[in-house]
């Protein structure tokens, strides 16, 4: 057993809004059973994958009806638009890798990554002030599960789902009868390939 396997691995995540993903990488065997890795990697997302459109969208009563239900169709349209445009990005992933048997390999940990466009921007419309707390970087929780092929490829499945929000707005229309909230996570599931040498 290698003390220390260098690792280049190949991610696409959720195929409805593709992640491609590159990452450079060392394992740190501490024993048979368990080892650290810390990898570096840059990718791109063709529109990202995305939930809780409005996690709480709510007013004091001085809109109802249809006005209520287009305020709603607005926000969750500029939220698709939004999150629709191609992103590059750069991470660091940190992980604890557990050796179920020789073959298989459970992984969990985190990524902080930083993409070089942020998301969302301050805006206001309609007499209402949206005060936006657009990001540039993120917090992600990860998980994964490699299968070892031969010594030096494995191929995994993955799942990301974020910490912290992609956007948390603060809306307060003229009347000063806000505020209310919405919220933005991203989240991804995916397969990878990866070479030890």
């Amino acid at each position: 057993m290698k003390l220390v396997d260098f690792e280049n691995s190949f991610y696409v995540n959720d195929f409805k809004t593709t992640e491609i993903q590159i990452e450079n990488g060392f394992h740190y065997n501490m024993n048979r059973r368990f080892n650290i890795s810390l990898g570096i990697n840059g990718g791109m997302i063709l529109g990202i994958p995305y939930e809780d459109r409005l996690t709480n969208f709510t007013n004091s009563g001085n809109i109802a009806g249809i006005d209520n239900f287009l305020q709603y169709y607005r926000e969750i349209d500029f939220i698709d638009q939004t999150l629709a445009k191609n992103r590059f990005y750069i991470g660091i992933k940190p992980q604890l890798g557990f050796n179920i048997t020789k073959k298989w390999q459970v992984q969990a940990g985190t990524e902080i990554r930083y993409f070089f466009q942020p998301f969302f921007a301050e805006r206001s419309y309609f007499g209402n002030t949206f005060k936006e707390e657009g990001v540039d970087y993120i917090l992600l929780g990860h998980i994964g599960i490699n299968y070892v092929l031969n010594e030096q490829i494995s191929i995994g499945a993955n799942y990301d789902r974020v910490i912290s929000y992609l956007r948390k707005t603060l809306i307060i229309n003229s009347f000063e009868s806000g505020p209310f909230e919405s919220a933005v996570r991203y989240h991804s599931l995916g397969l990878n390939i990866s070479y030890s040498f």
